[in-house]
């Protein structure tokens, strides 16, 4: 696998870690104290040996035990903080990257999330940012005190004597140059790996998703089988990265092996030749011994990294898909409705078949549209390409008399307002459902708008008010639509889309709504998907799509008054069943 340069990984650390300096100065101080801290006590355990060998008095030995007891306690507080501040640095970096990636995940076309499953989006913004906290809160601080304290040691070795500290500098050379050498060798395993998780949250997602039609249908026997061959296949990924992560700590027992056995021969002859007394003998093995802590932290942080390596490349090509749709520069006039217009527009989600085709039509400001079609005939594609989720691949639409790809999206977006079947409630309060999460929307308007769509005997009921929590399962599928309903009338946008807005509503809910809706539309241009004539029925113009393209738009009033007109025709038969025969 391609390796991730250096300055890559630099990059990302400066873009998260900088606005966070004052946390890294402090973990950089308390790093640096530990590190002294332990270098220091094994030279108080030198001197306490060689004092008692020596016959030295009982007040120097207590003094030492004192200062080693001491130092070790302040090490542990040391070590604690250090752990705290790395932690707390790396997750504040993590967090923001996955709310970065979130964002632009958010931005990207709609095809791109057609494409990929909810399950593995979780996956790619909270998995791969997770794989990359470690490399945040530790992979710095460890790899870089472990760098440091092994430079120290041997710098202490070496002050003992010029021999043993060059062959054990050496021994530490061949050890890194083997970690580098084996540095690529799990990031193919841990891809692979994460690429599995992905595959199997997008498979539970989507299966629990559609679980009552499982049961209903007798899928789950199926459902089962495809789950073990998903699992049994995360499996194989998991144990092949376990393996490799396994190779690289044995690379790191045996080389460490190799490094006590060269301190002891060499101690060993040191003291023969009275160049080493006692405590000098323990305290160049006591710091070969240390040795295996930094050794096995950078042996166990590249294999981190392989982890890390996977991820940021997964998050990086994630980054460098960009949106085909680019942002507008102008804005829409804030007051008054605004015109619809599209110009021979032809539209497809695949290059292979058109959905819309040379489709052109004029609605006017302050007017409505019943649209009206079989399924799959173009309606609610009309609606994505309004909100411009879509490119179009021939024509024009305008809106408010300015080409839709020269508005801004956000100013786009925040004049129209849509009402659909399917509702999505959030884990969250009636304020935040009804508001979308938008704090400047105050109680006094969102309680007028309750009581304007006769929601104020459902709103007595809730035990806390605006602050009661839905959990998404406690509404009916009137309420549900009625708080649509609601969210609508506190955007109070321009142009407003409702798709079937009483198709999910009991006639004495259908009744209560049906005043709201009529102010709701009125002053602003309106789009009704219709599935049944009833909806209709107030609309201006109506317009009736077969297979991507027009087949009659004219005034309501005309159509009704020309009995040779497919509405005519339908409102005789009372159904949509003919319209494309």
């Amino acid at each position: 696998m391609e390796k991730v340069p250096f300055r890559q990984y630099a990059a990302l650390l400066s873009q998260y870690l900088k606005p966070q300096w004052i946390r890294v100065t402090l973990l950089a101080i308390f790093m640096f104290s530990g590190i002294g801290l332990t270098l220091l006590n094994p030279q108080i355990l030198r001197y306490f040996i060689d004092t008692a060998k020596a016959g030295g008095t009982l007040r120097s030995l207590i003094i030492a035990g004192i200062a080693f007891v001491a130092i070790a306690a302040l090490g542990q507080v040391v070590m604690l903080v250090s752990s705290y501040l790395g932690q707390d640095v790396g997750w504040r970096a993590t967090n923001q990257m996955r709310g970065d990636l979130a964002h632009h995940c958010l931005q990207l076309d709609m095809s791109f999330h057609h494409e990929r499953t909810p399950g593995e989006m979780v996956e790619r913004v909270d998995g791969d940012t997770a794989a990359l906290s470690n490399f945040f809160s530790q992979f710095i601080v460890q790899v870089l005190g472990s760098l440091l304290l092994l430079g120290g040691i041997l710098i202490l070795i070496t002050y003992e004597d010029w021999r043993i500290g060059i062959a054990l500098i050496g021994f530490v050379a061949v050890s890194i140059f083997v970690y580098n050498l084996t540095r690529n060798i799990a990031v193919p395993a841990y891809t692979a790996e994460r690429e599995g998780y992905s595959r199997l949250f997008g498979f539970l997602e989507e299966r629990l998703t559609g679980i009552a039609d499982l049961r209903t249908n007798g899928g789950v026997g199926y459902t089962m089988d495809r789950f073990y061959d998903v699992n049994r296949d995360v499996y194989g990924r998991a144990v092949k990265a376990h393996v490799m992560g396994e190779v690289l700590r044995t690379i790191n027992g045996v080389l460490f092996t190799l490094g006590i056995a060269l301190t002891m021969g060499m101690s060993i002859y040191l003291y023969q030749i009275d160049v080493f007394t006692i405590g000098t003998v323990y305290l160049v093995i006591h710091y070969t011994t240390m040795l295996r802590g930094p050794l096995t932290m950078i042996n166990r942080q590249i294999n981190e990294l392989q982890r890390a390596t996977a991820g940021f490349k997964r998050i990086e090509e994630l980054y460098r898909t960009t949106s085909s749709i680019e942002d507008g520069t102008e804005a829409l006039s804030e007051s008054g409705a605004l015109g619809i217009e599209f110009e021979h527009v032809t539209f497809g989600y695949t290059e292979d078949e058109s959905v819309l085709k040379d489709v052109s039509f004029q609605l006017q400001p302050g007017k409505s549209l019943g649209l009206l079609g079989r399924t799959g005939s173009g309606k609610t594609t009309i609606t994505r390409l309004l909100f411009r989720f879509y490119e179009i691949n021939n024509g024009h639409i305008r809106v408010g008399s300015k080409p839709i790809e020269r508005i801004r999206l956000d100013d786009l977006r925040n004049r129209i307002g849509m009402v659909t079947q399917d509702v999505q409630l959030f884990s969250a309060t009636v304020r935040e459902n009804l508001t979308l999460f938008d704090t400047e929307i105050t109680d006094e308007r969102i309680l007028s708008v309750i009581e304007e769509l006769g929601l104020s005997e459902w709103y007595q009921s809730l035990p806390n008010g605006l602050d009661t929590v839905l959990e998404g399962t406690g509404l009916s599928a009137g309420e549900a639509q009625l708080l649509a309903f609601a969210r609508v009338f506190l955007k109070d946008p321009q142009i407003v889309i409702l798709d079937e807005p009483s198709s999910r509503l009991d006639p004495a809910t259908e009744q209560r709504i049906d005043n709201a809706v009529q102010r709701l539309l009125k002053g602003r241009t309106s789009i009704i998907i219709a599935h049944r004539l009833g909806t209709v029925q107030q609309v201006d113009e109506i317009m009736i799509l077969a297979d991507g393209e027009i087949r009659e738009h004219d005034e309501r009033k005309r159509l009704v008054q020309d009995p040779d007109s497919v509405f005519s025709q339908l409102l005789k038969t009372g159904g949509l069943e003919e319209m494309t025969q």
